[in-house]
């Protein structure tokens, strides 16, 4: 189990409600829920759940755990708040990331307004930034349930299929295999001139013969993600289109040769939109080159043109170069990478880069 740090004689509380916020209550317990409510003092860690999640607390928390009930509580924030009440604390820290307002508001209200609120949402993000070994482990199990699962739904693929039709079967492949979507983005598939916009959900449209299919896709395993698209042409594609691929790829490569701990993220921005600028697409160049993964799809750090991050060893990130004309369509290519002290370790390595050819 990971700690906040020292809140100076204060508490912290993680809240999830109705799905939102369990990111932290996550990384820090280990639970993975709903709803709940998580305190850390300088003396103890304690997760307050509803009736529905007792099993599953005790199943995955590293922590002591309670139902509110049994403390003559409503809900797990008042018993939180009751509980970090009794140890008296100055200001209690909060990840005010998730949190929506009204239930800051309740938090606030259930402190009396006599005790100081303090976001400590910047401070839980650095440390889930820098990854552990068993964190990477989580994320190449991902990436390789990732793997299988896109080849199984690939080789079930052919002209007539629908976008709608590959993403439930890229997802079904995944959940059999062990992954989970949990929390999660869904599956983006776009396929001909759709593929001109960069998240497209995935609609009735049928692949045709001559279309490219974008498939961005992320799958979760033991809490922790992996974020991968690939193309594939549904019959042989034209010089003109595996000139362009290449182009993407050699966009992604510039940016991995720069990867090292200390290195600006908006470097590697610069390096692979050099690339795209070069053969007169860097105005459909649309997004940042990349971001962090971990617990999150999006994590710390962010690597686009305006960053102020400095790469660190231990941060998995993605980079995606893509392209993405309107009436044409588009193209991106996105893998995961480790920093670490000697550069960039592709942890997609299983999944090839090729595009891929259908029919």
């Amino acid at each position: 189990m990971s700690s906040p740090g020292n809140f100076q004689a204060g508490a912290f509380i993680a809240v999830c409600q109705d799905g939102e916020g369990w990111e932290d209550i996550f990384y820090l317990s280990g639970f993975f829920g709903t709803s709940g409510a998580l305190v850390v003092t300088p003396e103890d860690s304690v997760l307050f759940v509803d009736s529905r999640y007792i099993e599953l607390a005790g199943e995955t928390c590293a922590c002591k755990f309670m139902s509110c009930a049994t403390c003559g509580q409503l809900t797990p924030m008042r018993a939180a708040v009751a509980y970090a009440t009794g140890c008296k604390p100055e200001r209690v820290a909060f990840g005010g990331r998730k949190l929506t307002y009204s239930s800051y508001r309740e938090l606030y209200s259930l402190f009396g307004g006599n005790i100081k609120l303090v976001d400590y949402s910047n401070v839980l993000m650095n440390m889930r930034r820098r990854k552990s070994y068993e964190e990477t482990v989580k994320i190449r199990e991902a990436i390789d349930v990732a793997t299988r699962a896109f080849a199984a739904a690939l080789a079930e693929t052919s002209e007539g299929v629908t976008e709608r039709n590959f993403a439930a079967t890229l997802e079904y492949m995944a959940r059999t295999g062990g992954g989970d979507f949990a929390n999660l983005v869904p599956v983006i598939v776009s396929s001909g001139v759709r593929t001109s916009m960069p998240h497209a959900p995935p609609t009735e449209k049928k692949f045709e013969r001559g279309d490219l299919v974008m498939a961005d896709f992320c799958v979760r395993r033991g809490g922790y993600v992996c974020d991968i698209t690939r193309m594939f042409s549904i019959g042989e594609p034209s010089h003109e289109i595996c000139s362009l691929y290449s182009l993407v790829r050699w966009a992604q490569e510039e940016a991995a040769a720069l990867v090292a701990p200390g290195r600006a993220a908006r470097e590697l921005d610069a390096a692979s939109r050099e690339v795209m600028e070069g053969a007169s697409l860097g105005d459909y160049f649309t997004h940042g080159l990349g971001h962090g993964i971990g617990v999150s799809v999006h994590e710390m750090p962010s690597i686009n043109q305006f960053s102020n991050a400095l790469l660190t060893e231990g941060d998995v990130i993605t980079l995606e170069p893509g392209f993405y004309k309107p009436g044409w369509g588009g193209m991106r290519v996105e893998d995961d990478y480790l920093v670490t002290k000697t550069g960039a370790v592709r942890l997609t390595d299983t999944l090839s880069r090729e595009l891929f050819v259908v029919g």
